[in-house]
């Protein structure tokens, strides 16, 4: 896990790589929290690297981006590597750490109207 300070935009990155799973959630949240306390605005976060992404961890994101919000600020991501960007899309959260002018290139069908491609689904 490395932190940084991006010199275009000034914004709090937290770089992920590996495999990130039940063993190391309580760590993550404690290195966001530390993030988000020293930005003015909020964290993005990079998970290209990111090899495997364990489901029980969205909920470390969940928590994060609920702690900015009380405090104004925002947490967004970055980069996701394809594993990230699949539990993202299973758990119907991709949206809610994506812009939307970036949101069609994490998930296409999201500016259609509709939520899933998947057969069985029905859009929500």
């Amino acid at each position: 896990m490395r932190i940084h300070t991006d010199p275009h935009t000034e914004a709090i990155v937290v770089v992920l790589r590996g495999e990130v799973d039940y063993s190391c959630e309580e760590t993550l949240l404690r290195c966001l929290t530390r993030a988000l306390s020293s930005s003015a605005h909020g964290i993005e976060i990079d998970l290209g690297k990111v090899s495997f992404w364990a489901c029980s961890s969205v909920k470390v994101l969940l928590a994060a981006r609920q702690l900015a919000q009380r405090h104004g600020k925002t947490v967004s991501l970055r980069a996701l590597s394809p594993v990230v960007r699949r539990v993202l899309e299973l758990s119907d959260t991709l949206h809610l750490f994506t812009p939307k002018a970036v949101r069609a290139a994490f998930h296409p069908w999201s500016e259609a109207g509709h939520r899933s491609a998947l057969p069985g689904i029905s859009p929500s």
